[in-house]
């Protein structure tokens, strides 16, 4: 085999460091991690590279303010919730918007830091996580 039959190892993430359940758009995004954990860290102004990462305990909020979700995915270009249904209104905004969203991602506040280098994958139903340097 040739580099071009293997491609080069700058060019291909070696291994997610989360899994999850791909909603909304398919594609890559890179950006940054920002962890939010309360309801009031939404409120906030989000960069054009912003990946929010939602904790679990988020999803009564959201169940109860399906306007503040609607916000936030109004505001970003990829999601990583630790909660989600494939079928439900974290998936149904997130395909409307036209978000990267990846849903039931386990430990994903726990495993990404903020501000952390990051790229989802999302393809048909699978979502990943990579680490970039």
């Amino acid at each position: 085999m040739n580099d071009d039959e293997v491609g080069h190892p700058e060019d291909v993430p070696l291994f997610p460091i989360l899994r999850g359940e791909s909603v909304g758009e398919n594609g890559e995004l890179s950006g940054h991690a920002v962890l939010v954990f309360r309801p009031e860290q939404l409120n906030r102004e989000w960069g054009p590279d912003d990946i929010a990462v939602l904790n679990k305990d988020l999803e009564d909020h959201f169940r109860d303010n399906p306007g503040d979700l609607d916000s936030l995915l109004a505001q970003v270009r990829g999601v990583i919730a630790e909660f989600g249904e494939p079928v439900g209104d974290l998936a149904s905004l997130a395909y409307v918007r036209e978000v990267i969203c990846i849903t039931k991602t386990r430990d994903a506040t726990f495993v990404l830091e903020d501000d952390m280098h990051i790229r989802l994958v999302a393809n048909e139903n699978t979502g990943e996580v990579f680490f970039i340097d």
